[in-house]
């Protein structure tokens, strides 16, 4: 009976784990936007997009004002890893343009999904809050497999023909996989290495406008990490309102306190952590299920159960 009762316990803990988290990353930040943001108590707007509370760190968000592009291996990847950065950096009161470049149509099973997969692509896009005219999917020239690895060159003559180069007045920010590639994937490695090759020729910190161009990589999750749902992101979040309370409001001192769990690396560079609200996961939610339907096999429902990327993104600055 006792080998039984497992499942039970394991279902209750994903349960109250994602009430709490619902409280500590939508319920107590809404509150707190409602009772102190002063257009909201007056009615009273000077801007046309209502207030949103925003759970990131650094606050405010440093990627603003900029042409975002977001480099992903496959349709889906942008969902499933990238998604609460797209949501969170596309927000109005950033004013970027967020751009996202895929570089395979995701045939790996068979040619004849590559359309499909290619139009959910668009409809995920779509639902995230990226235009079709924003979206490029590179059809031919890389081909999806796990046994496949990309040449940093094609890579980066790839994002020569696709970037805008002629904007130099614009920052641009350039997001991909690290070195690890979220699960080893090769041609998610491949494309963290391709991204730095070509943004080391063409945007080196060499003069003043160079310096507002950046890269960041989005850090792979080990196993338990990966697959720890909310319980991490409760800790962290209980941990910072806790910080904002005793320290900033009653201490009245100016301080951000941030735990993570399983960093066995000491990143000299600036990071970004993004956390989801419930918001925000449900549109993952929407984009994955709904726009990438063919791809919603059993095991999707599990990721999107239990999968840490859709709540929460390290984003480590490389240049």
């Amino acid at each position: 009976m006792s080998i039984l009762r497992i499942p039970g316990e394991a279902v209750r803990i994903v349960v109250w784990s994602f009430i709490i988290w619902i409280v500590l990353s939508t319920i107590i930040p809404q509150a707190l936007v409602k009772y102190t943001n002063i257009e909201i108590q007056t009615n009273k707007y000077t801007k046309n997009t209502y207030p949103y509370n925003s759970l990131t760190s650094p606050t405010p968000l440093p990627i603003q004002n900029s042409t975002v592009y977001f480099i992903v291996g496959h349709p889906d990847d942008e969902v499933m890893f990238f998604s609460p950065s797209i949501i969170e950096i596309s927000k109005v009161k950033y004013n970027n343009h967020v751009k996202l470049i895929c570089f395979s149509n995701g045939d790996s099973v068979d040619e004849s999904m590559g359309k499909i997969r290619s139009h959910e692509l668009y409809e995920s896009a779509r639902i995230l809050g990226i235009s079709a005219e924003d979206v490029i999917v590179l059809e031919d020239e890389f081909k999806d497999g796990m046994n496949v690895k990309w040449d940093s060159n094609l890579i980066k003559q790839a994002l020569v023909a696709n970037v805008d180069m002629n904007d130099i007045e614009t920052p641009k920010v350039f997001i991909t996989f690290d070195e690890s590639g979220v699960s080893n994937h090769p041609n998610h490695i491949s494309l963290y290495y391709g991204t730095i090759n070509f943004f080391n020729t063409y945007f080196k910190k060499s003069d003043n406008t160079n310096k507002l161009n950046s890269i960041f990589v989005l850090k792979s999750l080990n196993f338990w990490e990966k697959y720890s749902f909310t319980l991490l992101n409760n800790v962290e979040l209980f941990v910072d309102h806790l910080s904002k309370l005793l320290i900033n409001n009653i201490l009245k001192l100016n301080a951000n306190i941030n735990i993570t769990f399983f960093s066995k690396k000491n990143f000299k560079s600036a990071s970004i952590f993004i956390y989801s609200d419930l918001n925000m996961l449900s549109v993952s939610y929407a984009a994955m299920s709904y726009g990438h339907f063919s791809q919603m096999v059993w095991f999707r429902y599990g990721w999107l159960i239990l999968s840490r990327y859709l709540t929460y993104n390290h984003l480590i600055q490389l240049a």
